[in-house]
């Protein structure tokens, strides 16, 4: 390196230690570039520092945030509820018959529009029907699972408890 070069170097690190000064910073004499620097500094100080690989973290089935939105009435829902099953619910219709798609109450048939899970014993279930005049409805059952999910009754107090009806076979 020539006198010219090495005076430039230190001409510029006087000239950051008076410019650290007059704004208040701390002396930067520690982190100044040395007026000579080595072949071998600046190529080390060129090399990108390797990053650490991430240790990998075990992954947890993610716990479904509620409310949240389905197509179709959860499986703990399904099948047939009526306020008597001591029948079987055999001879007649059962109060209500849920499947995934389709809501029946008695014979009345009503399509699943959407439903809306609180919880996964507490529900919303938007329905479009028809009358007897063929006139489309849009209704929303507001139903839970209570008794460990052996009995249907509204989300409302005071609403009718529904027992599941058991399987049987047609003789």
């Amino acid at each position: 390196m020539n006198k010219v070069t090495a005076a430039f170097a230190a001409i510029a690190w006087l000239a950051t230690l008076a410019l650290a000064f007059v704004i208040g910073r701390e002396t930067v004499s520690s982190h100044a570039p040395d007026p000579l620097p080595s072949p071998i500094a600046s190529a080390a100080a060129a090399a990108p520092t390797p990053r650490p690989s991430p240790t990998p973290t075990p992954t947890a089935s993610p716990t479904p945030s509620y409310p949240r939105y389905s197509s179709t009435i959860p499986s703990a829902f399904r099948g047939r509820w009526d306020e008597i099953v001591s029948d079987g619910c055999a001879e007649r219709e059962a109060r209500f018959n849920l499947l995934a798609a389709t809501m029946f109450n008695f014979e009345v048939e009503q399509n699943v529009s959407r439903v809306k899970l609180y919880s996964p014993t507490e529900i919303d279930i938007e329905v479009t029907g028809y009358d007897d005049d063929k006139n489309q409805y849009n209704d929303t059952w507001s139903l839970k699972l209570i008794d460990g999910g052996k009995t249907l009754t509204g989300r409302k107090a005071g609403a009718s408890n529904f027992r599941k009806c058991p399987r049987h076979t047609a003789s």
